[in-house]
């Protein structure tokens, strides 16, 4: 995938998800801020209550987002018949928007109260989602390569040896090499967790900085626009590539952490959401089926 469609890829996602949670909230949201006890006396109680019919659906489509993403993501992860089925990044980029617009579907769909099964079912969810969005994070510290595959010291040093090779080959590139390097002298190496989050956010604001002003240094060059291109290209990956070298292990051996964690809060999750599926069909609420 191109940069470009990959950049409508995400706005696209990005705009779908918004705009579910606005006109979801727009629907509802004199139901919401109503009163529990005042609720049943509404006229719209019947669809709006978590097994009415509006509601209901929102569970049911939430819930087979949820499903959905986790199954297409793991899939393609596993089996290596779909390795070569576009990049792993662009499947996980789509196991995180559905794992994310799902779960607000559900939370919908409890119009905002819950009990019992479903109030663990539902915080169960909520925990998956908030340590997804950290291994999201950690994932992007682990220098990878076009496929989505992780490098390895070798390879990052292989490769950092190939970009300084193309910015050496101009007087540009040799400033931006320079400009590069010196951003990240003297940056300790981690040995502990609580290090590794401090210098990750360290690192991110020098990386955004390094990289605005490569674009500034560019710009304001005179060579041509196919070379300010390149120069630009190489110079922003060595810069990348820098920044996550230096924390390579400890965001690796954090990443293996946080997989202890997430996979089982994920089998409680579907376990719990299977209980209270099981519990409402036997109690009845079968939507419109």
């Amino acid at each position: 995938m191109k940069i470009q469609s990959h950049v409508m890829y995400i706005v696209f996602l990005f705009l779908v998800g918004t705009l579910a949670v606005i006109s979801l909230t727009a629907r509802g949201l004199n139901y919401y801020l109503t009163p529990l006890e005042q609720r049943p006396f509404r006229e719209d109680y019947a669809s709006m209550r978590p097994s009415g019919t509006y509601s209901h659906g929102l569970g049911i489509v939430g819930s087979l987002m949820i499903i959905v993403g986790v199954t297409t993501y793991s899939t393609r992860k596993r089996v290596k018949r779909l390795w070569k089925a576009g990049k792993l990044s662009n499947w996980l980029e789509f196991h995180i928007f559905l794992c994310l617009v799902g779960p607000i579907l559900v939370v919908y769909h409890t119009t905002f109260k819950a009990g019992g099964i479903a109030a663990i079912s539902l915080w169960t969810m909520l925990s998956v989602v908030a340590s997804g969005i950290i291994g999201r994070f950690l994932y992007v510290q682990i220098p990878r390569n076009m496929k989505g595959a992780e490098l390895t010291e070798q390879e990052i040093s292989a490769e950092l040896d190939q970009l300084a090779a193309a910015l050496l080959a101009s007087p540009l590139g040799i400033t931006l090499i320079r400009m590069i390097d010196k951003e990240f002298e003297h940056i300790p190496r981690p040995q502990f967790v609580g290090e590794a989050i401090r210098l990750f956010v360290r690192l991110e604001h020098i990386k955004r900085v390094t990289n605005r002003t490569v674009r500034q240094m560019i710009r304001g060059s005179r060579v041509d626009h196919a070379t300010a291109t390149a120069l630009q290209s190489a110079a922003m990956r060595r810069t990348n590539l820098v920044q996550r070298s230096l924390v390579l292990h400890q965001a690796e051996r954090m990443f293996y952490y946080w997989h202890v964690i997430h996979f089982p809060f994920s089998i409680i999750m579907f376990v719990t959401l299977a209980a209270h599926v099981t519990a409402a069909i036997m109690l009845g609420y079968t939507w419109s089926f």
